[in-house]
């Protein structure tokens, strides 16, 4: 994703959620959302450091975007929205691979998995951190 398109949205979006979270009286909030953002940020770039560049620039720039979003909601779902992406990516390149579409060193853009696993993580988020924390 290009990062003016990145930015933009960042720029434009946490500021309403700063003004959602005091119109609905939860100035909390404010706060959550950029714990989610911090959450997701340094967990992408720890694994970018981990992978030694296997992860990309732009995917690293687009966690605190996604993390802001589900922060707001609740910052527990940061971590859950990058697994779902990750799990997503991972059945779609394996499936790629079996398919023989993409070889072993084929860079997959990964950004659609993050936006994918952050939805994912809006509808089935919590339901996932209620499942874990009965254990």
């Amino acid at each position: 994703m290009p990062r003016e398109i990145t930015y933009t949205t960042l720029a434009i979006g946490a500021p309403l959620l700063c003004v959602a979270a005091l119109v609905e009286g939860e100035p909390r909030r404010i706060w959550t959302m950029l714990l989610g953002a911090v959450i997701s940020l340094a967990m992408m770039v720890l694994i970018r450091v981990l992978s030694r560049g296997g992860m990309g620039d732009g995917d690293v720039r687009l966690s605190p975007l996604l993390g802001a979003y589900l922060g707001w909601l609740n910052p527990g779902l940061a971590p859950i929205g990058l697994f779902f992406g990750f799990i997503l990516g991972a059945v779609v390149s394996v499936a790629l691979l079996a398919l023989g579409r993409v070889g072993r060193r084929t860079a997959v853009p990964f950004g659609p998995f993050l936006a994918a696993g952050t939805v994912l993580a809006i509808f089935l988020g919590q339901d996932y951190i209620d499942v874990l924390m009965r254990r």
